[in-house]
């Protein structure tokens, strides 16, 4: 039988084995409750099935081929009557148990690499980077821990991170989707399901946890913003004016890298996360534009790479950011969350200070500003934000739905009927 190349490697490798070392005419396949079974096709054409006493799995691999090879040898070798032959293979290889319910933390390791393969190949899910950089911490936690089922992994899996954290939601929904392929079909049953299979996706509140009192305090703030002369007046308060010769010339290296940052989140209401070369990269199209390469997990879904539309597009001009994202100006280097890196250098800032206490701002306030600007100096629908914000529809009016009022309605419906008119003249 032909190896099918969309079935997992050891299927693939049992099948050629078959096909080049036994009969063209015998097959394996799975049946009904993930039992291996032989299939031969006889000389009128017409096939024969028979369960094997062993179980559909990557780790029963060299299993199924010993009895495959038995049974061709008693049956076509020694002339044994088929189902005679079986019979005897079966006595002498009694029902294979299940996989170990304590899995080789190497087979975890090889399961998530193909899993990765899987992601960035052959669905095509993710790009590399996104793989690295997005799946990279929850892959390096896994290497640390030992785990004999889907539960413990997921308990353990964000026990470094707080309860309700965002790092830990991340960490608990790559396991149970990884979980959820090394299980399935697809992956070949990678792992055996009745240990490793996870909850739905709608029962991982638990692994996730709840955040603090305090700490839903903290991160459930406000949808704040600044206005333009705030940020105009935050750029020009940090200390790029320093003479490079000074003690103090690391402040105004350091200075540079946050001017670029806090440019790029403005103009372009990136999130924090993604003011980074790792997604920032130029494209041209006529001319020069700023994409973002980042694809956010969301509300069951992933967002898409997107163009980055300037707003206000004369910033964009003033500030020369095409040039100093093209030449590799130097960024900010984040080890810790993004978010957390844009709080600790702005905390001691005076602007930020007196923003802070008078309104709350917080890193997402730049993002915020820039749908604020759409809706209300640009009269750009919901629709159109959304699309230069990289969410959904539903995403946006969720967060900004209190920028939008009956006269933004009343200019984008003025805009329709002037396309009509001219289109149709």
């Amino acid at each position: 039988m032909k190896a099918r190349t969309d079935s997992p490697d050891w299927v693939q490798g049992l099948r050629t084995h078959l096909r080049d070392n036994l009969s063209p005419h015998w097959q394996v396949i799975e049946r009904k409750g993930r039992r291996a079974c032989l299939g031969i096709r006889l000389e009128d054409g017409t096939r024969i099935y028979r369960n094997l006493p062993a179980y559909w799995e990557r780790a029963q691999e060299p299993r199924i081929r010993k009895l495959a090879d038995e049974i061709f040898d008693l049956h076509m070798v020694k002339k044994v009557p088929l189902d005679e032959a079986i019979e005897r293979v079966k006595k002498t290889n009694s029902d294979a148990p299940r996989a170990s319910r304590r899995a080789n933390p190497k087979l975890l390791i090889t399961a998530w690499e193909s899993y990765g393969n899987y992601k960035v190949n052959v669905s095509g899910d993710v790009s590399v980077k996104t793989w690295q950089i997005e799946y990279g911490k929850t892959f390096r936690r896994l290497k640390e821990i030992e785990a004999s089922n889907a539960n413990d992994l997921l308990i353990e899996i964000g026990k470094q991170n707080e309860p309700g954290s965002r790092s830990r939601q991340i960490k608990v929904q790559n396991i149970a989707a990884f979980l959820r392929w090394a299980t399935s079909r697809a992956s070949g049953h990678f792992l055996p399901a009745d240990n490793w299979t996870p909850p739905p996706k709608n029962a991982l509140g638990d692994y996730v946890g709840r955040k603090s009192a305090k700490k839903q305090q903290e991160t459930s703030s406000p949808t704040v913003v600044i206005e333009d002369e705030d940020l105009l007046g935050l750029i020009n308060s940090l200390p790029i004016d320093l003479d490079k010769d000074e003690k103090k010339h690391r402040l105004r290296d350091r200075a540079m890298k946050w001017d670029l940052a806090l440019k790029l989140a403005i103009v372009y209401g990136l999130r924090p996360i993604e003011v980074s070369y790792d997604y920032l990269e130029i494209k041209k199209n006529g001319k020069e534009h700023l994409f973002c390469t980042h694809c956010k997990k969301a509300g069951g879904g992933i967002t898409k790479p997107r163009r980055l539309w300037p707003l206000h597009p004369e910033w964009e001009e003033e500030w020369n950011l095409i040039q100093r994202i093209k030449r590799k100006d130097p960024l900010p280097r984040m080890r810790t969350s993004a978010g957390d890196a844009f709080k600790s250098y702005l905390r001691f800032n005076p602007v930020w200070k007196r923003l802070k206490a008078e309104s709350g701002v917080v890193p997402y306030s730049f993002r915020h500003s820039y749908s604020k600007r759409g809706h209300q100096v640009y009269k750009l629908s919901d629709t159109e934000m959304a699309v230069f914000m990289g969410h959904t529809v539903q995403v946006h009016n969720a967060a900004y739905a209190q920028w939008s009022s009956e006269s933004m309605l009343e200019d984008s419906m003025k805009r329709g009927i002037r396309y009509r008119d001219v289109t149709s003249s």
